[in-house]
């Protein structure tokens, strides 16, 4: 199976509380950077000199997408702070700026002026399932059955967490 990290990149723990890993910290605050200053994700990928995983050097412009979009670096669910809140939604507006797939509009109806997206807010319940899920891949012999219920229960909790917003 494979291994996820069970800490977010960046923090570690220190007396049963999340802390900031200064190393992996000063490469998230560096990948916003270079991000809002104009760099590609597979550029910053392949500047990656800490590894994202313990034992896996190789960055790849995936592993870049979820720092860039992970809320917890400015400071949420109990984690200090790494990043601004400018600095996130910044990075967020140039990611929807630069995605280059966009569904054309339907021939013979009106554009619509309104768009919805769904705004999803993790809670301290599904961090904990989460959590628990990668403690479960990561042991020798998972339950694959547990691993399982797991999974849909946590993709229940956060469907119920997602909101509409207007835009």
């Amino acid at each position: 199976m494979l291994k996820n990290r069970s800490i977010p990149f960046g923090y570690c723990m220190v007396n049963g509380k999340y802390a900031l890993n200064a190393p992996e910290a000063e490469t998230v605050r560096k990948i916003f950077a270079d991000y809002i200053g104009g760099k590609s994700l597979k550029t910053i990928a392949a500047e990656m000199t800490i590894p994202y995983i313990i034992g896996k050097s190789v960055w790849n412009k995936n592993m870049v997408c979820r720092v860039l979009e992970n809320r917890i670096y400015i400071g949420e669910n109990g984690y200090p702070q790494i990043i601004t809140s400018e600095d996130f939604r910044l990075a967020a507006r140039i990611k929807t700026e630069r995605n280059t797939y966009r569904k054309p509009a339907p021939q013979n109806e009106p554009q619509q002026t309104e768009t919805m997206l769904m705004k999803y807010e993790p809670t301290d319940e599904i961090q904990r399932m989460t959590n628990e899920i990668n403690r479960q891949l990561d042991s020798e012999n998972p339950d694959r059955e547990k691993v399982e219920a797991l999974i849909i229960m946590c993709a229940q909790l956060k469907y119920t967490t997602v909101n509409e917003v207007k835009t």
